[in-house]
Parts: structure tokens; sequence; C-alpha cells
């Protein structure tokens, strides 16, 4: 039963995949008839492409994004690590690093800040919980601070593993597309 269970599963995950591709051939087909006239349509265009990315592209962005082959499939991608991580170099024609990670010295500085500053704020929040623990005489309370603790450590966590998993799609984005 698990393995059907498992083919169930794959065949609707690949046709999930087959009906996002229709869906960005349709939204990729409609930006290119709307694309004729750029200037003229460039709020529709952006209403379009919304639903793909949350990047503010420029009309030379959009531009980019319809004539260059294999761009289009990374529009949701780039959007997730546009601005600080990401950016298109237009001159080029590819994706590239900002200064800021442009080089692997960079992005070790920037994997460690975000890691320093996790750590930092955990053991902030773990001192605060712990005073708070020692002082109070209610059993309840104590189970409260732990709980609240763990909460605060899962969200530091999540958004300290956001962050580094952005900044390694950057890394993957950039080049050619």
């Amino acid at each position: 039963m698990n393995v059907a269970a498992l083919l169930v599963t794959y065949n609707k995950i690949m046709s999930f995949k087959g009906e996002k591709a229709k869906e960005l051939h349709g939204r990729f087909a409609l930006v290119k008839k709307l694309a004729c006239d750029l200037e003229e349509n460039y709020s529709e265009i952006l209403i379009i492409l919304s639903g793909i990315t949350r990047a503010d592209l420029t009309i030379d962005e959009i531009r980019w994004f319809i004539n260059e082959p294999r761009a289009f499939l990374k529009l949701e991608t780039y959007g997730r690590v546009s601005g600080r991580y990401c950016k298109i170099d237009l001159d080029k024609g590819e994706f590239s690093l900002t200064e800021r990670v442009s080089t692997f010295k960079k992005r070790l500085v920037e994997r460690g800040k975000i890691l320093g500053f996790s750590l930092g704020l955990l053991s902030l929040i773990s001192t605060i919980w712990y005073l708070v623990i020692i002082n109070v005489e209610s059993e309840v309370m104590v189970y409260l601070a732990v709980s609240l603790w763990f909460v605060y450590f899962m969200l530091l966590m999540w958004g300290g593993n956001f962050l580094l998993t952005t900044l390694s799609r950057a890394k993957q984005l950039s080049g050619k597309p």
C-alpha cells in the first residue's frame, strides 16, 4: 500500500508541475502579446507578473525577461532573491550577485552576520526568559515561559534558515539563465 500511495503522490506532484507550467506559459503569452507596446501596457503587465514575482521590474527588465531564453522561467526565483542579494545586469544579459555578496569571502561574512545575529538574539532572549523563570514562584508560569522561549527559538531558526536559503538561491541564480 505504501508503494501505491507513493505512486499516487508522485503522479499528483507531476500533474501539479504540469499545471503550473501551463499557467506560466499562459502568463508569458499574455505578457508577450502586451509587450508590443510596453510603455503603454506597463501597469497591466506588472499586474499580470505580480502573480509570479514580488520584484519591482523596470520596462527594460521586463523586455529582457521576454526576449532572453529561459529567463522567464526564473522570474519567480528572481522575485525571492532580488534586491539584497541578486540583480539583473542588462549589459551582460545575466543575473548577477550584488556587491554585498559578490565573492565567496563576502558570502561567508554575510552568512556569519546572519548566524551571529540569530544566535545573539537567541542568547538575549534566553537570558531574559531564564531570569523570568528563576524569579517566578508558579509552576504554570515556568511552563509558559519555556513555551514562549521555544516559540522564539523556532521563529529565529526559521528566519535564519530563510535568509541563508535566500543567499544560496541567489548564488544558484547568478549567471546566464
